[in-house]
């Protein structure tokens, strides 16, 4: 039984059998073998096609094969114009190519009722003007070794992101244990929340680093999209008084720090002065409240290597068991 045929290629029987060949060699065939008829239209090259009882038709090409619709085929009077030239098998088509296979035309659908496939063994290379690709649910992208972007300029609108980056890959306290993550931008970045009840948190179970190569500007209670113009020194901190519905200070604008250990402030080791204060190593100016400094376990040393000025408007009162005064 021939492939795609469901009627048995039996010996035909002669006395069914109505050969015409021409002098070159062609042959027309008419089988009339029961539940066996064929029709065989044979060229003297060896080139064939064949017609089966059960209405399958086989073209055997020995040489190439074309097939060429003219442009005619497109014109007509019906209203509504014509059908173009078309293909269509009910069953299933497979369409096996020892060589390459090549399709040119203008334009170019594909339609797929279920699960579409594109399987390359070696390489798929795609080149468009413009590419779109659209899922009414979800599309995937993976790579087993790498998957790499080329592109001058990136948008992106996303409701809802979550990214893994190194997840349990590398072994367990190597200096690869939970891969690598590297973003490197030549120009400015921006993270931006919009949201006013929303967030940005940094959050790391190891170490955190933060490097600036320039100034450094933190703002804090004021949204701005420009806080270099905040700037008055190479680290300049700023607190003000938000409105945030989720704020829990009490007094807003306030700041609070907290430490388990000591702390070591050193400053003017190679500068007098600062952008805001040219004289001064150390300035603190108090606009309202009063300067409360406890300490509960240790003494208080203070030493001044110059002149030493206190200006007091109202009472000094200094309690102590003992005074030295030299």
């Amino acid at each position: 039984m021939a492939a795609g045929s469901k009627i048995s290629d039996d010996k035909q029987e002669y006395q069914f059998t109505y050969p015409y060949v021409t002098p070159s060699g062609h042959q027309f065939t008419f089988y009339d073998t029961p539940s066996n008829q064929r029709l065989v239209i044979r060229h003297s090259s060896g080139s064939h096609m064949e017609f089966k009882a059960d209405g399958s038709v086989f073209i055997k090409s020995v040489g190439d094969l074309h097939t060429a619709s003219s442009i005619a085929s497109t014109q007509s009077d019906v209203s509504g114009g014509a059908d173009n030239t078309t293909m269509r098998h009910d069953t299933d088509y497979t369409m096996d190519v020892g060589g390459r296979l090549r399709i040119k035309c203008s334009t170019l659908d594909f339609e797929i009722g279920s699960t579409g496939r594109i399987i390359a063994g070696t390489d798929l290379i795609t080149s468009a003007n413009n590419m779109v690709n659209k899922a009414t649910e979800s599309i995937s992208i993976e790579g087993t070794k790498s998957i790499y972007m080329d592109t001058k300029e990136m948008r992106e609108r996303v409701v809802s992101r979550q990214t893994e980056a190194g997840t349990k890959e590398g072994a367990s306290g190597s200096s690869m244990s939970g891969g690598l993550n590297v973003m490197k931008v030549y120009g400015n970045t921006v993270i931006q929340n919009d949201d006013e009840n929303g967030g940005i948190t940094i959050a790391s179970k190891g170490y955190l680093n933060l490097v600036a190569g320039a100034e450094r500007v933190d703002l804090v209670g004021k949204f701005t999209t420009t806080p270099s113009k905040e700037a008055l020194s190479t680290f300049t901190t700023k607190v003000f008084a938000s409105k945030g519905s989720l704020d829990v200070s009490t007094k807003p604008g306030d700041v609070y720090f907290e430490s388990e250990a000591g702390a070591y402030y050193n400053y003017g080791k190679k500068v007098v002065g600062s952008s805001t204060s040219a004289p001064d190593g150390f300035k603190v100016d108090i606009g309202k409240g009063n300067c409360a400094e406890a300490v509960q376990d240790g003494d208080r040393i203070r030493a001044v290597s110059g002149d030493e000025t206190i200006g007091i408007v109202g009472e000094q009162i200094v309690v102590a068991k003992k005074i030295f005064l030299n």
